[in-house]
């Protein structure tokens, strides 16, 4: 799985350097945009979660030639892995359920390079099923720095956004876990 997910970041900073040349800065108009992503949860999450499935709509407002701010609602849900027989609900014989998450981040993406852009993000994450997984609290702090590609389609106004995230979320246990994962994303975005 991990070689897969090197390959991907390996082949999309490829793509986004090979673009640069060909490429025009993308003109500075409001776009939406809706995707999907794939990821790996880090750290001391990993044993229990082996993978992140999620999507997202986002907005990007022009307030500069290369610079937008950016609103962003994402769902993520944490898929179970190996690990998850040895938590505490397992252990109670009380089945475990994958972490569904929904994050509201606001931000600012910045292109450099032609279409290749730099996004940073910070806001709150929900948890959508706090009683199923016994957390303490519904919310916490999430922050994500984003590198992406945003690829001209042969239709006017309508672009395929493609990009690398890592994505931090605070416990929702008043513990030291975080949440974090790197994400792979891709959406279609069109200019509004």
């Amino acid at each position: 799985m991990k070689a897969i997910f090197y390959t991907l970041i390996a082949l999309l900073l490829f793509l986004s350097l090979s673009l640069r040349s060909s490429a025009q800065f993308i003109p500075d108009t409001a776009r939406m945009a809706v995707g999907m992503d794939i990821g790996m949860p880090t750290a001391s999450i990993s044993s229990r979660y082996v993978l992140t499935l999620g999507g997202s709509v986002r907005f990007d407002y022009p307030i500069s030639k290369h610079g937008y701010v950016t609103a962003d609602v994402g769902y993520n849900t944490f898929l179970l892995g190996d690990g998850a027989l040895t938590t505490q609900q397992a252990i109670l014989n009380v089945p475990v359920p994958p972490l569904q998450m929904m994050a509201f981040k606001l931000g600012y993406k910045y292109y450099f390079l032609k279409s290749l852009y730099v996004q940073v993000e910070a806001g709150q994450t929900l948890l959508l099923n706090k009683t199923s997984v016994y957390a303490t609290s519904s919310y916490a702090f999430t922050y994500a720095p984003q590198v992406g590609v945003l690829v001209k389609m042969k239709r006017s106004h309508n672009y395929v956004d493609g990009g690398i995230r890592y994505e931090a979320v605070s416990s929702f246990y008043n513990d030291s876990d975080k949440y974090n994962f790197w994400a792979l994303h891709i959406s279609y975005s069109f200019d509004l």
